[in-house]
This record gives structure tokens, C-alpha cells and sequence, in this order.
């Protein structure tokens, strides 16, 4: 009985993280594609320019109050705080039925004081090993940090092995 009932509430725990970004996405955002590798919902205006970045995908959102950097490849680190961050926590999460983490700290950087960060460990398992994301960007205000990680509870992933 004990295991049945730890079962159950695991998924639907796992049913509450994994919904609760949807819920909460404004009618007004729009959907930004970063290729063909993930998408995200983001408020009007924002946009995905490619860069490149060794052997990963890579290119960063662009919108009001943050710029974030992504990186989908191969063997991706977890993710790392920059120098300097304090109170920093991290969310477990599930982005798109794949286990991962929020993370947050405050910054001593005035210009832009918050980071928030995303962590998909294990998007797809191939001969060579787990595909990855990692996001990192630092924001100016609070909102902004809220924002951004709805934003991260919205992707989609859209590369398929």
C-alpha cells in the first residue's frame, strides 16, 4: 500500500510541474523556434539568433529585459552559477516529459542583478551519449527573471533522433 501511494504521488507531482508553465503562459506571447531543436513561448517581440558554438546548436533568445544563450549538443555541463552569485537555488522541473533544473541566484552585477538558468540533462540518449540543453542568461529586474523562467517551462523540443 506505502508503494502504491509513493507512486502516486510522484506522478502527480510530476504532473504538476509539468503543467504548471502552460497554465500560466499570457494569450499574448508567441512561439520562437530556435531551428528545429526546441521552441519556446516568449513575450511579442522576441526573437532566436543562431551563433556557433564548437559542435553544438547554439544561438541565443533575444527579448525585452534578457538575452538568453543556448546550447544543445552533446555532453553539455550541468549547469554553474556565475562567479559571484549568491542565494542561488535550484527547481527541479520537467520541460517537455524530460527531467531537468531552474536555477537562480542574485548577481552583484547592477546592470543585470538576477541569473536563471535551464538544465535538460538527457533530451535524447544515442550511441553518443546524452543530447543536452543548457540555458544561461542574467537579467535587469525581477520580473524579468519571472519571465524567463516561464519561458524555460514552455520549451518544446522539436529534434527527434
Amino acid at each position: 500500500m506505502r508503494r502504491h501511494v509513493t507512486t502516486m504521488l510522484a506522478a502527480a507531482m510530476t504532473l504538476a510541474f509539468s503543467g504548471a508553465g502552460a497554465a500560466d503562459v499570457p494569450a499574448n506571447w508567441i512561439e520562437v523556434a530556435a531551428g528545429a531543436m526546441l521552441t519556446v513561448k516568449a513575450p511579442p517581440g522576441t526573437t532566436f539568433e543562431r551563433t556557433r558554438v564548437g559542435d553544438a546548436f547554439s544561438g541565443t533568445f533575444h527579448g525585452a529585459g534578457f538575452d538568453l544563450v543556448v546550447e544543445f549538443g552533446y555532453h553539455r555541463d550541468e549547469l554553474k552559477t556565475p562567479d559571484g552569485a549568491k542565494n542561488a537555488s535550484v527547481q527541479k522541473v520537467v520541460i517537455d516529459e524530460k527531467p531537468g533544473s531552474i536555477a537562480t541566484a542574485s548577481m552583484p552585477d547592477p546592470a543585470h542583478p538576477w541569473y536563471v538558468g535551464l538544465h535538460v540533462p538527457a533530451v535524447e540518449n544515442d550511441i553518443l551519449g546524452p543530447l543536452s540543453l543548457v540555458v544561461n542568461g542574467q537579467v535587469v529586474k525581477a520580473e524579468d527573471r519571472a519571465t524567463v523562467e516561464r519561458i524555460y517551462q514552455t520549451v518544446k523540443f522539436g529534434f527527434k533522433n
